[in-house]
């Protein structure tokens, strides 16, 4: 499914703190790469690097003004998270209801 192999770069991106101290400066407003290097106290190969993880996951897009490379957060992205999180918690609901069921028949 296109919607696993997502949440799995998803995921994977999200497991280091230093991609998800950039989404945190992200969601304030976009921002130059120079910028978020500076902000995370990153050097510009590690930040690249960072960014493009970010980007292959479909985290955050970049656009281009002049010479200089502006990150943005993708929110959009969120909503597949937020659905898959919804089916779990649906699931473990009704596992943790059928536990309960049981326990009291007992």
């Amino acid at each position: 499914m296109e919607n696993d192999k997502q949440l799995d770069l998803i995921f994977m991106a999200l497991a280091d703190r230093k991609r998800r101290h950039i989404i945190d400066e992200l969601c304030e407003q976009a921002c130059s790469v120079g910028d978020i290097a500076k902000k995370c106290n990153l050097r510009m190969s590690a930040t690249s690097k960072h960014l493009r993880i970010l980007e292959q996951a479909g985290i955050l897009y970049k656009t281009k003004q002049g010479r200089t490379v502006y990150c943005h957060m993708n929110f959009d992205v969120w909503k597949i998270v937020a659905h898959h999180i919804e089916r779990q918690a649906k699931f473990w609901n009704n596992r943790l209801d059928e536990l309960e069921r049981h326990l009291m028949k007992v």
